[in-house]
């Protein structure tokens, strides 16, 4: 928790850029992930913020189009930061889902992310919450032998009350400054999202699935994106996602210097694929003169630092 306010804007971003709160990327990503599972986001929520790129009520309006480098991955971690601020479920917000102890954990998160970000500096709302947070925790600092009940007694009724309405104070007051950090977190998610191939996989598979294109009187999909000409940063990632590699076969492209690497779309665009950087991967000549157009089973680009022996359980201590 925080030690009082007189550091929270002592702390300032490396050569002005902000500054960010790991604990706070991890619960982002989490999110994002639980997101992704979640049939209301994936069918509905996902299909109109694409929609709405398209309108040009939300930017970029190539989404899916072109292999943007803030492309899908970018936005589905920047709409998932959203629905953590002032996003609304059918019924109750975010915070208010929150369990007792995990509402006060996430407002300590974004209390600590919000300091490092250089972008609040001085913005009472905040200032309030923080000053919450460390008086619902005295008991635990001073050793209290009622601690666990004030503690507990703090956080229900009128202390749930104030935390969420601090809470929504500080978003009604700054929402540009916490949108421009979602920007600095969306770019974490979207780095940790395009590192796993299999995740890529996944998504681009939902997108086919919310059906832009519709169906052929044959049931299956047609294309709706037009090919286009790699920009040289698309082979850059693509060449750092699967280290040289072919997703296919595994052979080294850039050490063997004997394979041309061609950039593949995992679902065709002719079968409803998209040419989102999440719907690419790298393939040597062979796999992609086998492949065709037929839909990719992901191999995991995710490096295997325990699975290392030639066993397939965990290796024992001795």
């Amino acid at each position: 928790m925080l030690d009082g306010l007189a550091c929270f804007s002592n702390r300032i971003a490396f050569f002005g850029m902000p500054s960010l709160y790991f604990p706070f990327t991890l619960r982002l990503y989490g999110h994002v992930l639980w997101c992704l599972r979640d049939h209301n986001f994936t069918g509905l929520d996902l299909f109109y913020h694409i929609k709405d790129c398209w309108k040009q009520r939300d930017t970029p309006h190539d989404l899916l189009l072109r292999p943007l480098e803030r492309g899908l991955a970018f936005k589905i971690g920047e709409w998932c930061y959203a629905t953590m601020f002032d996003g609304m479920s059918e019924s109750m917000r975010f915070i208010e889902e929150l369990g007792t102890e995990e509402r006060l954990w996430f407002l300590d998160d974004v209390v600590e992310a919000a300091e490092l970000s250089g972008l609040f500096d001085n913005e009472a709302s905040l200032q309030e919450i923080a000053l919450l947070i460390k008086e619902i925790d005295t008991p635990y600092e001073l050793n209290d032998l009622n601690m666990e009940r004030k503690y507990f007694n703090a956080l229900e009724g009128r202390g749930r009350r104030k935390l969420i309405s601090l809470f929504e104070k500080f978003c009604e007051r700054v929402p540009e400054r916490i949108s421009e950090m979602g920007q600095e977190y969306a770019l974490e998610v979207a780095d940790r999202i395009l590192h796993d191939r299999q995740l890529c996989n996944f998504i681009a598979r939902t997108v086919i699935d919310i059906g832009f294109d519709g169906e052929t009187e044959e049931g299956l999909r047609k294309q709706w994106v037009q090919r286009e000409r790699w920009p040289a940063t698309v082979r850059s990632i693509l060449l750092a996602r699967d280290r040289g590699k072919c997703a296919g076969c595994g052979v080294d492209i850039v050490q063997e210097l004997r394979e041309e690497a061609h950039i593949d779309h995992m679902f065709p665009i002719a079968r409803g694929g998209c040419n989102d950087l999440v719907n690419l991967q790298l393939l040597c000549s062979k796999c992609n003169l086998t492949k065709r157009d037929e839909d990719a089973e992901a191999m995991n680009s995710v490096p295997r630092y325990i699975r290392r022996g030639k066993g397939r359980g965990a290796t024992s201590a001795p």
